[in-house]
């Protein structure tokens, strides 16, 4: 028998089947919640309950502690309930025209652009309707049960198709097929959007923070703010080990001369003698510290690699003033 979740403050509603975790059933229900990995990683979807019990489930303690669980703290990704629910979610966005959806789709390209990443653009089927937030991903359900998530690249599906950057992981499965097996025209199916990284609409400037393909997000926000006319200021930083890692340097280096609004610093943790690296160097969360005495007024969106976005959540609240509500991040997990 099936439960009911009422959401708060927002006086939203959606029931919830048994077995069901709090976020599918939200989603499922056309709500957004705050969350990331899914997988209760990451911590993204952590939220009170504000009467009612749940059943934890696999919730890990490292990530959801026994003292949080005492004081009603769960990870909705998690949680599943244990009767009728009320809790609290001030981010909780109604989703208008977006729904997640599995569907098939046709490889079109596959563009190596450096030694271990490569772009791949999926063409939906002819007619369908995929709908997102820019900064969303989807999941690539492979044939043994697992999935793969990427985050679109792209504001909206461009001449019917999404793109994805592929970083070739050692012993990746299914990075190991795009690089060595995967052709064109081949069929992957997929089921998104997921995801609560996306702009929020406000005048503040913003920190865009990237490693690696967490550039991949970060070029949809750009597309998305370039077609709206956007005129907050964007301090972008994009961080990589060697120069080849920053596989769309010349593109933001043209942009930021086209817009004024833009500021883009490259930064490399390994530059080689053979690169004559000339730009900055280090840690590429350190960078901005290294720019900025505050963060104070400023959002901040952060994609990457785990270690950076939780290295750059705890230096800018602790050594910038930055209010860890505007901190917004898509850790690859």
């Amino acid at each position: 028998m099936g439960h009911h979740i009422q959401i708060l403050p927002v006086d939203l509603s959606c029931p919830i089947a048994e077995g069901q975790t709090v976020l599918d059933a939200a989603l499922a229900d056309g709500l957004m919640l705050k969350h990331s990995c899914r997988t209760g990683t990451c911590g993204s979807c952590k939220g009170r309950v504000v009467s009612g019990d749940v059943d934890h489930a696999d919730s890990p303690l490292d990530v959801l502690s026994e003292v949080e669980r005492a004081q009603g703290m769960a990870l909705f990704c998690c949680a599943r309930a244990c009767s009728d629910l009320v809790i609290e979610a001030p981010e909780v966005t109604e989703l208008r025209g977006i729904s997640v959806q599995q569907m098939g789709t046709r490889v079109a390209t596959i563009d190596k652009v450096s030694h271990d990443v490569a772009v791949l653009r999926l063409m939906l089927a002819p007619g369908s309707t995929f709908n997102y937030l820019p900064g969303q991903y989807l999941q690539v359900l492979l044939k043994d049960g697992s999935r793969r998530a990427y985050s679109m690249a792209s504001s909206i599906p461009r001449g019917n198709q999404v793109e994805l950057h592929i970083r070739h992981m050692p012993g990746g499965v299914f990075s190991g097929h795009v690089f060595n097996t995967l052709l064109p025209k081949a069929i992957l199916r997929v089921e998104g959007p997921f995801g609560s990284f996306y702009l929020r609409d406000n005048e503040r400037p913003m920190i865009f923070l990237a490693s690696g393909t967490g550039f991949a997000p970060i070029q949809a926000l750009l597309e998305q703010l370039q077609e709206q006319g956007n005129r907050r200021p964007v301090y972008l930083y994009w961080g990589g080990r060697q120069r080849v890692d920053l596989y769309r340097h010349e593109q933001l280096s043209a942009l930021q001369a086209q817009l004024p609004w833009l500021r883009y610093t490259p930064v490399l943790s390994e530059p080689s003698p053979a690169c004559d690296w000339q730009g900055a160097t280090g840690f590429v969360h350190r960078q901005v510290i290294n720019d900025f005495k505050s963060l104070k007024d400023f959002d901040v969106y952060a994609c990457g690699a785990p270690i950076v976005v939780d290295s750059a959540r705890r230096d800018y609240v602790a050594e910038l003033e930055l209010n860890i509500d505007r901190f917004y991040a898509d850790a690859f997990v």
